[in-house]
């Protein structure tokens, strides 16, 4: 199979450029994955949000309509659009109502409405993802795990002080491996049902604590923590997790990589990358 990224040809809010390289690449399946992705940064920047997020959704959708009308479109979501769970409702499910409580999170609720209602009136094919926390090597930063692993791998090149920042360090998580949440992508378009959504995720809730006490364990140096109030979110959820019961069943998908491995992977990959920005400026 034959991969493009449009992001290579143009810009995500473009419809008549999405459809130019759709008709120049016909597509059998749209992985729509373009947007703003660091909800911390939403925060920030919400207009921006909603105008890749959820109005680059409708100018994929009718790029899609225009160009490639047979194509099965895979719009990958989120987790955050369930906002706040209550304890008793985790793992959530996917017949759990959407109540996004941050500026990503809406836009990612208001670009599923909009794809529910825009594929009913052109009969496109479209399937919805909802990944939770995901994570592994290659991932930029903005997100927990990579944060944690840069700060540290900078500090054991002796490139920043023996301190690292961090957040909110009680909040719990539900951590998938990006290489398993392709595979939960790829069997989503495979065999999903037509205008049904799916969590991919672990099914498990993961102190942030344990994931910054298991890379200061694999560090080399020794390592101070100090709080960062700027990594706090005006609204964050304590415990969160997901079931992925109904991609097991409709899927046939679970992730495989334990999360160990996906620290271990991640540390290395940033001390690589390190190694290398360093042999560049030496």
């Amino acid at each position: 199979m034959e991969f493009h990224a449009v992001s290579d040809y143009g810009d995500i809010g473009d419809t008549d450029r999405l459809a130019e390289v759709m008709a120049a690449h016909p597509p059998e399946v749209v992985y729509h994955l373009a947007g703003l992705a660091a909800v911390g940064d939403a925060w920030n920047q919400r207009r921006k949000v909603y105008e890749v997020n959820t109005l680059g959704t409708g100018a994929c959708l009718e790029a899609v309509a225009a160009a490639a009308p047979s194509a099965r479109v895979v719009l990958v979501s989120s987790g955050l659009v369930y906002g706040h769970v209550d304890a008793a409702d985790l793992p959530v499910a996917e017949d759990h109502a959407r109540s996004p409580r941050s500026p990503y999170a809406a836009s990612k609720a208001c670009a599923e409405i909009l794809a529910t209602e825009f594929c009913g009136s052109h009969d496109i094919d479209l399937v919805i993802a909802r990944p939770f926390n995901f994570s592994g090597p290659g991932q930029g930063l903005g997100f927990v795990t990579a944060d944690f692993a840069c700060q540290i791998a900078r500090i054991e090149a002796g490139l920043a002080e023996p301190r690292i920042r961090v957040g909110n360090l009680a909040a719990e998580r539900d951590f998938t491996d990006v290489r398993d949440l392709v595979e939960g992508l790829i069997s989503t378009a495979d065999r999903g049902t037509r205008g049904a959504a799916y969590n991919l995720c672990s099914g498990q809730a993961v102190a942030v604590q344990h994931v910054l006490t298991t890379f200061l364990d694999a560090a080399t140096v020794a390592i101070e923590v100090e709080a960062d109030l700027q990594r706090l979110r005006p609204s964050d959820m304590p415990r969160f997790a997901g079931s992925n019961a109904l991609a097991a069943a409709e899927l046939g998908w679970q992730p495989q990589i334990p999360f160990a491995r996906t620290l271990a992977d991640t540390l290395e990959w940033w001390r690589q990358r390190v190694r290398e920005e360093q042999n560049l400026d030496g």
